[in-house]
């Protein structure tokens, strides 16, 4: 049986198995250590067992219930580390459905395709369909990274490959299952598929995979790059949104492996100490795994984390945000655009809750709750829904059996995906790399890096002018990573305001 056959839409399979209440390790090898002698040597120690085998990363994921293991294994004369295999946990964000329970979301799904459901693009963006369409007036954010501007020009990510590293996703959404690589598509969570269960709730990989690729419509959220391709690679439970490191390092193998271009991961850890030799451990093993996907020319982004802390801060680290190789995303939003006041009209602010500091290559628009602390009963009203005001500030994209309002660097992380994905397509376009095979091949070769100057020059300059620690190099813009003309960086005039005026 071929590795596609075995792990196509099914939980892909362990190595070995142990008892339930033996404990996890990462194995990470010197660097240059041969990574089959060591399997060998690893399998070859007693009181343990290999459950998954990361070659390409020198990393190894094993479990044993003998306490003895450990030093066992760091004896082996290629083992550079031996941690704990530890889980990231999903902090859900702050959310607002649109349907206040389940038979009110089924009531809109109804009306949503009473004209048929969403089909996949055949060419540019038919921007006739989101004319009356309610939810793409309230989406701030399409408009913050100026993503009509690169539909006009008819880019919408089609041919571009976004794998969604997350808690699963909703496969029979109509918004964004034609978009899916059912094939493709794979789970590393242990008795878990990559389709999340039907209901009405709110799924974390659902929401993600909305702000990249939702399909247009006359009814519901339209994603940034609409023509690009879903791989859905489930590594974090949808019950308990929780997944082990190892987990997450095989989803970044199987997705550069499966030919992805962008690796969206909307998840992360922190605190996390530099002067615990486990912490390196860590991001040895992610900076491996960014450098495996990115030989294979998949661009890692990876979400800052929403803990309003500075990273590498007394010492204090995200992971995987600050592993080498990422592109690590911050979150911006606006603050009462919905109130009508020209005052509050700005829509890059720096998410109250937002990580910042060195490692931030970008930040894309993740919605902020600053105005929710000024007046959070003030009502607004767009396209004739009503909330609080705040509630608009928010990022609203899919979730299984209708919509949802979030923020978090979770949001913000796939809305820099979608850009990626439209300067991939342009670049393609524009070299001719997209007329063969053996074109693209050439392209991928550099893509990462062509991802990386597209960022670093065709983004909005916000905060401090240049590079600053909290948008990095600006604030992500479609309609400048799809035009081919543009090259030179867009530096502010003057800085521009981190926080509204109230918030000071």
């Amino acid at each position: 049986m071929s590795s596609k056959q075995w792990c196509a839409g099914m939980v892909l399979a362990l190595v070995g198995a142990t008892s339930a209440d033996a404990a996890s390790y990462l194995v990470l090898g010197r660097t240059g250590s041969d990574a089959q002698t060591l399997q060998k040597q690893i399998e070859a120690v007693p009181g343990g067992a290999l459950q998954r085998a990361l070659s390409g990363l020198l990393t190894f994921a094993v479990q044993s219930d003998d306490a003895a293991y450990p030093a066992r294994l760091r004896a082996l004369p290629g083992v550079q580390y031996v941690a704990p295999d530890r889980s990231f946990t999903l902090g859900e964000p702050r959310q607002v459905p649109l349907a206040g329970d389940a038979a009110e979301a089924a009531a809109q799904m109804r009306r949503a395709l009473a004209g048929g459901a969403p089909r996949a693009l055949s060419g540019a963006v038919d921007q006739g369909l989101l004319a009356g369409n309610a939810l793409y007036q309230m989406q701030w954010a399409v408009q913050d990274v100026q993503a009509p501007g690169a539909w006009n020009r008819g880019y919408s990510g089609a041919g571009v490959r976004v794998a969604i590293l997350d808690s699963g996703i909703d496969c029979g959404n109509a918004w964004l299952a034609p978009n899916i690589d059912f094939a493709a598509a794979a789970s590393l969570v242990p008795g878990e598929g990559v389709c999340v269960r039907p209901g009405f709730y709110f799924n974390h990989g659902t929401h993600v995979a909305g702000i990249v690729a939702a399909l247009p419509s006359s009814f519901g959220s339209v994603g940034i790059a609409p023509g690009a391709t879903l791989i859905p690679v489930k590594v974090l439970s949808e019950y308990t949104g929780s997944g082990a490191f190892s987990w997450v390092l095989g989803g970044v193998v199987y997705a550069a492996d499966e030919g992805a271009d962008v690796i969206n991961m909307s998840l992360g850890a922190y605190p996390m100490s530099t002067s615990d030799p486990n912490t390196q451990a860590y991001l040895l093993a992610f900076g491996r795994a960014a450098d495996y996907a990115r030989a294979r020319g998949a661009a890692v982004i990876v979400a800052a984390g929403n803990d309003a802390a500075q990273l590498g801060a007394g010492g204090d680290v995200g992971v995987p945000a600050n592993a080498p190789g990422m592109i690590t995303v911050s979150a911006s939003g606006p603050a009462g655009w919905a109130t009508g006041n020209p005052a509050y009209a700005w829509l890059d602010y720096l998410a109250d809750y937002t990580d910042y500091g060195p490692p931030i290559a970008n930040a894309g628009p993740g919605g902020t709750f600053w105005y929710a602390y000024v007046n959070p009963s003030q009502a607004c009203s767009i396209a004739g829904i009503t909330r609080s005001c705040y509630v608009f500030d928010l990022v609203i994209s899919t979730i299984p059996g209708g919509w949802s309002w979030a923020a978090g660097t979770s949001m913000a992380t796939p809305a820099a995906a979608a850009v990626a994905a439209l300067a991939i397509q342009r670049g393609r376009v524009s070299t001719g790399a997209n007329l063969s095979p053996q074109g693209l091949a050439n392209f991928r070769k550099t893509q990462v890096d062509f991802v990386r100057k597209t960022l670093q020059t065709g983004s909005d300059d916000r905060g401090p002018r240049g590079r600053d620690p909290y948008f990095g190099d600006g604030r992500v813009n479609a309609d400048n990573a799809s035009n081919v003309f543009y090259h030179a960086p867009r530096v502010s005039p003057a800085p521009t305001p981190l926080t509204p005026p109230y918030a000071l």
